[in-house]
C-alpha cells in the first residue's frame, strides 16, 4: 500500500490550481479585481481610463475599496467614479474626500450588490476637473453564479 502524499501547509494544490481551489481561496467563494490608478502614467485630465482588468459576465459585485497610496490633489473639484464598462459601480465621489487613506466605498445608488451581465472592463471617469497628482489602489470584490 503505498502512503499518501503529504501537501506542504499552505499549498491547495500541486500544479495548476483547479476551479474547486480557486474558488476557496477567499471566504464564501468572493473573489476580487485589483486595480491601481495612478496619475505619473495615467494622467488625470478629464475623462475616463481603463484599468486593463475585467470582470467576467454574471459577477456580483459586493463591495468596492479604495487605498490611496499617494494623496489625490486637483486644480478644481475633481469627481472620480468607478466603472465596469458602462456600469457604475460607485457614485461620483469628491477626490479629496472620496478617497482619503483606506475606504468602504458605498455601491452606486446605495445598492447592496451590482450584477455585470457581459465582459466588462473596469474603469474610472474623471469630471468636474483634471486630478494633479496622486495615487489609489481599488478592490472590487464580486461572486460568480457557480461559486
Amino acid at each position: 500500500m503505498r502512503a499518501k502524499q503529504r501537501i506542504p501547509k499552505g499549498i491547495l494544490a500541486i500544479g495548476k490550481i483547479s476551479s474547486r481551489d480557486e474558488a476557496v481561496l477567499s471566504d464564501s467563494g468572493a473573489r476580487c479585481e485589483s486595480s491601481i490608478y495612478d496619475f505619473s502614467s495615467d494622467a488625470g485630465a478629464v475623462g475616463t481610463i481603463s484599468f486593463g482588468r475585467n470582470l467576467p459576465a454574471g459577477a456580483i459585485v459586493t463591495s468596492v475599496h479604495s487605498d490611496e497610496l499617494t494623496a489625490l490633489t486637483s486644480g478644481g473639484s475633481a469627481t472620480l467614479q468607478l466603472k465596469a464598462g458602462s456600469t457604475n459601480l460607485t457614485d461620483a465621489l469628491a477626490f479629496d474626500t472620496g478617497f482619503a487613506g483606506t475606504q468602504s466605498q458605498a455601491l452606486a445608488s446605495s445598492a447592496t450588490a451590482i450584477k455585470i451581465s457581459a465582459d466588462s472592463e473596469l474603469k474610472m471617469a474623471i469630471a468636474g476637473a483634471a486630478v494633479t497628482a496622486g495615487k489609489v489602489r481599488f478592490f472590487v470584490s464580486y461572486k460568480l453564479p457557480n461559486d
